[in-house]
């Protein structure tokens, strides 16, 4: 078995902001948030509601890619992935949104070595469309992808997978792993379930944890 791995949700956890909330911001204010609102009453931030919001970017495919590029990415989290590598360990991406932008993104950083587990997107009709992969071994009905699924798979590679979440699509992966990590709405969902988690609002508080731990050196 490999040593260890960590796998980090994308959108709100290694980057400050959802992808599709700066979208909505900047090119769907006008009905965008209403609608949000309006969804969240009777159902979950879930692939329909992103595809929605997606597909309705009406931008070049040039003009979305400088948005990717402007994400807001943790200002240590770079340093966290090669820490992570330095020490032994595969740093995973593991997203409910698409490889679309988290790739793009990446491939900017020259962070070659990241692995991503994720849905395929498309630029297609000026937006950005999200295909779930019916016949995937992770896939969800609910999310398009059930992280928790993946972390189970993992644990058969690694001596330990740990973890970083900051909503409720991260839940099951969360409870599945040997340490979650957790931001934002996240921390309240795992209280009321009484799933162990360790608070953070950055990677570098996550790395400081893990050397205490003895986890990296």
């Amino acid at each position: 078995m490999r040593k260890f791995a960590f796998v980090s949700d994308f959108d709100g956890t290694l980057t400050d902001r959802d992808f599709y909330h700066i979208v909505m911001d900047k090119y769907l204010k006008d009905w965008a948030w209403d609608y949000y609102n309006e969804w969240r009453k009777t159902k979950k931030i879930n692939v329909d509601f992103l595809n929605k919001i997606f597909s309705s970017m009406d931008r070049s495919e040039d003009e979305i890619f400088e948005d990717i590029l402007n994400l807001p990415l943790d200002s240590y989290a770079i340093d966290f992935i090669k820490r992570v590598e330095d020490c032994g360990g595969d740093f995973y991406i593991l997203s409910a949104g698409t490889s679309y932008y988290i790739e793009k993104l990446l491939a900017h950083y020259n962070l070659n070595s990241v692995n991503v587990i994720s849905m395929k997107g498309v630029y297609r009709d000026r937006g950005i469309h999200i295909l779930p992969d019916s016949k995937s071994e992770f896939y969800s009905e609910i999310w398009g992808i059930d992280k928790a699924k993946v972390i189970q798979t993992l644990k058969k590679k690694y001596i330990k997978v740990y973890f970083s979440g900051d909503s409720e699509p991260d839940v099951g992966a969360a409870e599945a792993c040997d340490c979650a990590f957790a931001r934002n709405d996240l921390k309240e969902l795992l209280n009321d379930r009484n799933i162990p988690f360790v608070p953070f609002n950055n990677f570098k508080e996550v790395e400081k944890y893990m050397l205490n731990q003895g986890w990296l050196k």
